[in-house]
């Protein structure tokens, strides 16, 4: 039973994956990020690219804290 179950999430990630590729592929244009003392400009998909690394990062470091905790109980 739980190789069905990671066989549905691993399914769910590609899916969710494919469609973050296609949305980052189509937003290229240059954009000016505030950062208060100065201006940055940069290609949209690299600051997208860049924020779903840092979300991946954030979810893991959440996920695996939730599963050392429920290991010692």
């Amino acid at each position: 039973m739980k190789s069905k179950a990671k066989q549905i999430k691993l399914v769910l990630s590609l899916i969710l994956i494919l469609l973050a590729v296609i949305f980052v592929v189509m937003n290229t244009d240059n954009v000016a990020i505030n950062f208060g003392l100065f201006k940055l400009k940069l290609p949209l998909i690299i600051i997208l690219v860049v924020m779903i690394i840092i979300g991946i990062v954030i979810g893991w470091i959440g996920g695996s804290s939730g599963h050392k905790q429920d290991k010692n109980n």
